[in-house]
């Protein structure tokens, strides 16, 4: 799969090894101890390849990440597949997405946050993107990536065990986007990164910093944000 924008970095073992190695109790290390959205902002499609009138687009997020500290061990609750639809969108139209953003994500992460985002123009009869993991959860490919993801979900992983989720989570990206664009049509693997949780604090914050991401007639910004409702113990 190539992504038009792919921000993903390869992390460096004493990254990992470092971040596994401090106390329970380093805030940069634990599972997030509060929540962590994921907003995205004006995403504008500049062109919608549709000569008259406006075009239906669907917006699909893939969001993987390792088991945080509300209880997620299950393959299930370590990815989190997302299909938002908008209607009669024109081009050059701001999809019509309120404030604060659309959420793709929340929940309590650990050691990554691997967040991919795809645009495609929408059928009506095309399922939702969780749906259609959900046929596949069978194959081998699929299979292997859950197990990998599982090996995090004990009380101590090892710097590998990270390492190779981190890839699995790639793999569950590519594999998401190919059923994506068998079920859809001119389907846009946009955007890809992922955040480790000592060396990048999870991507707190907005990207890019000022402005918006551009790339073949797509526009938008998103960010990364701890809800203020809960207190860290």
């Amino acid at each position: 799969m190539n992504w038009l924008i792919d921000e993903a970095r390869a992390p460096a073992v004493a990254d990992v090894e470092r971040a596994l190695q401090l106390p329970l109790g380093t805030r940069a290390v634990r599972g997030a101890r509060t929540s962590l959205a994921v907003r995205l902002n004006d995403v504008v499609v500049h062109d919608t390849k549709k000569w008259f009138g406006g075009a239906n687009i669907r917006l699909d997020a893939m969001v993987v990440h390792g088991p945080g500290d509300d209880g997620s061990a299950a393959a299930e609750g370590l990815y989190r597949p997302g299909t938002w639809r908008f209607s009669n969108v024109r081009d050059g139209e701001r999809l019509s997405i309120d404030a604060p953003g659309l959420l793709i994500f929340y929940g309590r992460p650990a050691h990554f946050l691997d967040i991919s985002i795809l645009v495609s123009r929408d059928r009506k009869d095309s399922e939702e993107l969780g749906a259609l993991v959900a046929k596949h959860l069978g194959s081998d490919e699929w299979k292997s990536a859950a197990a990998s993801l599982l090996g995090l979900a004990v009380a101590a992983p090892q710097a590998a065990a990270v390492f190779t989720a981190m890839a699995s989570a790639a793999a569950i990206a590519n594999f998401a986007g190919e059923i994506l664009r068998k079920a859809t049509s001119d389907t846009i693997a946009l955007y890809r990164t992922s955040w480790l949780q000592h060396r990048d604090r999870f991507g707190l914050g907005r990207h890019p910093e000022a402005g918006v991401f551009t790339k073949q007639a797509l526009s938008f910004w998103y960010e990364i944000v701890p809800d203020r409702r809960e207190r860290p113990p």
